[in-house]
């Protein structure tokens, strides 16, 4: 695979996407529009809220994004981490593929395997998949489609 910088991880995951029929959308802003229940965009689905709980339809059933987003406190509050470790940030982008009724487990599996493996170039072997201990659909499709 080698070293990839970090826009050459957005491009590879949203044109992998894309050639798999989802329409690339732009990060929605840090702070939410429209949004009264949110300071902070703080994940990738907040664009989509509206239609995830049915309330607006969207020309495409698939999209795909690498969304800006702050976390500064909440469930997975961590802030006083910030800046005593390499890997604890308030802002990140958060990657995210996301079907609106078109498709569901067996499917983003495959993607998820092809894209780590085939466009990332991540052997197998270095893998491991875990599974919520009660979705043995999930663990099925894993083993069918990764083979591990």
């Amino acid at each position: 695979m080698g070293t990839k910088t970090l826009s050459e991880c957005r491009s590879t995951f949203k044109n992998f996407f894309s050639k798999n029929s989802h329409q690339i959308v732009d990060s929605s802003p840090l702070v939410p529009q429209n949004d009264p229940t949110l300071m902070f965009t703080n994940s990738g689905m907040v664009q989509f809220k509206n239609v995830f709980t049915g309330l607006e339809k969207l020309p495409f059933k698939r999209a795909t994004t690498s969304q800006k987003c702050v976390r500064a406190g909440g469930k997975h509050n961590d802030l006083e981490n910030v800046g005593y470790t390499p890997r604890h940030h308030t802002f990140f982008e958060m990657l995210g593929n996301f079907s609106f009724g078109d498709y569901f487990k067996e499917l983003a599996i495959k993607f998820a395997w092809e894209l780590i493996t085939k466009d990332f170039g991540i052997s197998k072997e270095k893998l491991t998949v875990t599974v919520y201990h009660e979705d043995d659909e999930a663990f099925g499709f894993w083993k069918k489609i990764s083979g591990l």
